[in-house]
């Protein structure tokens, strides 16, 4: 089940529909893990977002994968940067932004034609507008890790300019 958190600043919270369409929409994301020694790391991906779920790929080995296997807790976080607030007191600068929090589980998947569906959805998203692509192959497919994120808690907050 799909929990909200709290947030202390309530003024700045964006529904969960907000919260998808940014999460969807954004591209970058970063996903921060722990290691088992309890050490941060954060790693910038590209990722697409399908049934409420968040996939990326990756090579068939490396530090990220190694961290996921041995725990797959993981937060991924998106942003949009809106504008910047300014003015002559230092104090009074700031932000206006966007930003999207999903905690959830990551796993492999392992399915042939569920991979292909989702490096074809990756690739979609960051092809240019009318660009044509042939589509992966379960064989290309085969060549890599993908790795999906079920989002168990989501948390989005905005600082939009007054007009």
């Amino acid at each position: 089940m799909l929990q909200q958190y709290e947030l202390r600043r309530q003024d700045r919270a964006i529904s969960l529909e907000e919260s998808w369409q940014l999460l969807s929409e954004a591209e970058v994301g970063r996903l921060a893990m722990a290691t088992p020694q309890g050490h941060p790391y954060i790693v910038p991906l590209n990722y697409v977002v399908l049934n409420k779920e968040i996939y990326f790929h990756c090579a068939r080995e490396g530090r990220k994968l190694d961290i996921l296997r041995q725990n797959p807790q993981v937060c991924f976080e998106v942003d949009s940067l809106l504008g910047i607030k300014a003015s002559s007191k230092a104090c009074e600068f700031g932000a206006y932004y966007k930003s999207v929090l999903a905690f959830g589980q990551a796993h492999e998947v392992t399915d042939a034609a569920r991979k292909v569906e989702i490096l074809n959805a990756l690739t979609a998203k960051y092809a240019p507008v009318g660009h044509s692509f042939e589509s992966v192959t379960e064989r290309e497919g085969a060549q890599v890790t993908v790795v999906g994120i079920r989002v168990n808690m989501l948390t989005g907050k905005a600082r939009i300019k007054e007009a």
